[in-house]
């Protein structure tokens, strides 16, 4: 726990407090709090030494509940603003730099962690807010939803018009670069379908075939259309490589070769078309990004990837039209073709980034240190009776995080005292609203591991 403000950053640019000039240590330093770590492992990213499992324990040599007269009620309260203790909220605000006229000249490497420190406490400080019923976090999560809802419709009506747009557009092209950014709407279309198929099912799901919801219909959806987009793209990169060797042939076979080119013709409706395209997905992406959930993330990329698949069609094609109308050197008309290889291969690999971030959602992929600090931090907060803090781990379950935590009471507590403590603790943590579901495991003492509790996968 003591390591929640600098030790969770695995990154090149991380900095140690020594780094650090002496009247410039604004840190969260941990010199004087009465907590001991008994075990400390949590995952790494690849290159870095790390231990399998992201477990963080702690014991607590609890001064709070000497400072508090009445435990009952520091146990209703316990984000006290005028606790003095160090790891308060109070504590932890005086310590928030901000910006400052000195920043200017400071190294990167020092201004990214006063940044990194000042966002932490940030987080703290919403944790703090919803441990006294201040419900605008879910109030925002709820309007999130909303918002991803109007935007997949939206979305689709605009893909279902420019699908249509560019059919025409490729028609009397004939472009292969048209044709390539015609197939990748073609797929917007089909991803806007199945992601708010995915929406409609999730929201009326079964309570009793899916006890839990359907949420990871989400990510599965996602893949789904990785896997779709990816296929799309090959074909349109093989056809393109085929007409590249048809026009090849016909070069080199000379002036009197019965072979033609392949036709191009960019008039004033397809460039028209493409260009009210590109303008409509730019709106959307812009408006697609500002929300933070994975539909959303989809959608945005998927409207970004159109913006650029149709900016290169528009140019290549142009070229391509030229070339083959003789206006400019015919051998230009390779452009067209390459664009449309250039689309596809541009398709491919963002859409394999999108698979691999979502297959690690479905796969358990362990949370970011910063969001186990935050559950360490409202853990160590919720009640002064917690001996211990044993094991806190977070790990996705779909779109959102399953949540372990175990905590060790009085070994002479009441059954109905020890449940209301576990339980509003869990209460607290589904509170946060990247946590799907959290699982609260009371205790009376701390010397097995973790592991020993639970089937080893």
């Amino acid at each position: 726990m003591s390591q929640t403000n600098v030790a969770y950053k695995f990154d090149s640019d991380a900095i140690s407090l020594g780094e650090l000039p002496s009247d410039k240590q604004h840190t969260l330093s941990p010199g004087t709090l009465p907590v001991r770590i008994r075990r400390l492992s949590i995952h790494i990213p690849h290159g870095l030494h790390h231990n399998s499992h992201n477990v963080l324990s702690v014991e607590i040599d609890n001064p709070l509940e000497q400072q508090v007269s009445n435990k009952e009620e520091k146990q209703e309260n316990p984000f006290n603003d005028d606790d003095d203790s160090y790891y308060s909220l109070k504590n932890f605000r005086e310590r928030r730099r901000g910006k400052r006229d000195e920043d200017s000249g400071l190294s990167r490497r020092i201004k990214r962690f006063y940044k990194d420190q000042d966002e932490l406490i940030d987080v703290y400080e919403q944790v703090h807010n919803r441990g006294n019923g201040d419900d605008s976090a879910n109030i925002a999560h709820t309007r999130t939803q909303k918002i991803s809802n109007i935007l997949t419709k939206v979305s689709l009506a605009a893909n279902i018009i420019l699908f249509v747009l560019k059919i025409i557009s490729a028609v009397i092209s004939q472009s292969l670069s048209v044709i390539s950014s015609v197939i990748d709407s073609g797929v917007d279309l089909a991803s806007s379908i199945i992601l708010f198929w995915a929406w409609y099912k999730i929201k009326r799901r079964n309570k009793y075939r899916y006890p839990q919801g359907r949420t990871r219909l989400e990510p599965i959806s996602i893949i789904i259309l990785a896997v779709i987009m990816c296929a799309a793209s090959v074909l349109v990169a093989y056809e393109s490589i085929n007409t590249i060797v048809d026009d090849a042939n016909f070069f080199k076979a000379g002036p009197n070769t019965t072979k033609t080119l392949q036709a191009i013709d960019m008039s004033a409706f397809p460039i028209a078309a493409i260009v009210i395209t590109a303008v409509g997905k730019t709106i959307l992406y812009i408006l697609c990004i500002r929300v933070n959930t994975p539909t959303m993330s989809a959608l945005a990329a998927d409207h970004i990837n159109d913006v650029a698949s149709n900016v290169v069609a528009l140019v290549c094609g142009i070229v391509g039209s030229y070339a083959y109308k003789n206006k400019i050197n015919q051998k230009a008309i390779f452009i067209d073709p390459i664009g449309a290889i250039v689309i596809a291969i541009y398709i491919i690999i963002t859409w394999i980034k999108q698979m691999n971030d979502q297959t690690k959602r479905l796969s358990g992929y362990t949370a970011d240190p910063k969001f186990l600090s935050q559950l360490t931090w409202l853990t160590y907060h919720h009640s002064p009776l917690i001996e211990k803090i044993d094991t806190v781990r977070a790990f996705y379950f779909g779109t959102s995080y399953l949540v372990e935590v175990d905590i060790v009471l009085p070994e002479d507590m009441l059954l109905k005292q020890a449940h209301d403590i576990g339980e509003g603790l869990q209460k607290k943590i589904e509170d946060l609203p990247e946590v799907e579901r959290a699982f609260v495991h009371l205790d009376y003492e701390h010397s097995h591991h973790p592991s020993d509790e639970h089937k080893v996968v």
